[in-house]
């Protein structure tokens, strides 16, 4: 009588840090079910071993180090050419406005890097079967995001009849002001901003008042509300 055997979850990996590559692999090689079939520190590898290759669960690390394209930019980019790709999104920082519009996007779940292997696992074995994975933490923090109202379209209906174009508000941004924005609503720090450009934490926190101010914005939670009106 042929027993069959149950088929391992595949899972390809991105994360520029060899160590959690390393580790990622050595520990699923313990788990019956689970096999990591690749895994990538670039994004422009991963794309093209998806290109013929498939993966039951992709485990992305949202923030990649230097020239890489941000975080929801990709996630739009792979579901766009492979929409039943099963994303599970993997950053050490966790910052509700970034999850939110990741499960916004498409992915099925979040995973801090600081978690226990044993959690990592299970999470992904719950986006394997289809189902949304967070923490109880991170979707009771969800529930208290401010909802976006359903009849604003743009900063045009927030600001009234009156108000600014959304082009001409963008146009009152200095370079630097839009390129702060942009990398903070891509899910940065202001320190890992500061890393990035190499300017000071005061310069990087400045230029990103500034342009707030400018925008008529004052506060975080509100900023990434308004994130597709402004960097479409």
């Amino acid at each position: 009588m042929q027993v069959n055997t149950p088929q391992k979850i595949r899972v390809v990996l991105l994360d520029d840090h060899p160590m959690i590559r390393l580790s990622f692999d050595i520990a699923a090689r313990r788990e019956p079910d689970m096999e990591v079939v690749a895994s990538f520190s670039q994004s422009k590898d991963l794309l093209q071993w998806l290109s013929s290759h498939r993966a039951d669960v992709l485990v992305l690390d949202y923030i990649l180090e230097g020239h890489e394209v941000d975080g929801l930019t990709l996630i739009k980019q792979i579901l766009a050419r492979y929409p039943d790709q099963r994303i599970l999104l993997s950053s050490s920082m966790e910052s509700l406005a970034v999850i939110h519009a990741a499960l916004l996007a498409g992915v099925k779940g979040y995973i801090n890097k600081r978690e226990d292997i044993s959690r990592y696992f299970h999470a992904v074995r719950q986006v394997a079967a289809g189902k949304c994975y967070l923490s109880a933490e991170q979707e009771a923090g969800l529930l208290q995001l401010p909802a976006r109202r359903k009849n604003s379209a743009s900063l045009d209906a927030r600001f009234g009849d009156d108000a600014l174009p959304v082009s001409r508000l963008l146009a009152l941004l200095t370079p630097r002001e839009s390129e702060i924005l942009r990398l903070f609503l891509d899910g940065l720090t202001v320190q890992q901003i500061s890393d990035k450009l190499k300017r000071s934490r005061k310069t990087i926190s400045c230029h990103k008042q500034s342009g707030m101010k400018k925008l008529g914005i004052a506060s975080d939670p509100e900023l990434f509300k308004y994130r597709e009106d402004l960097f479409k």
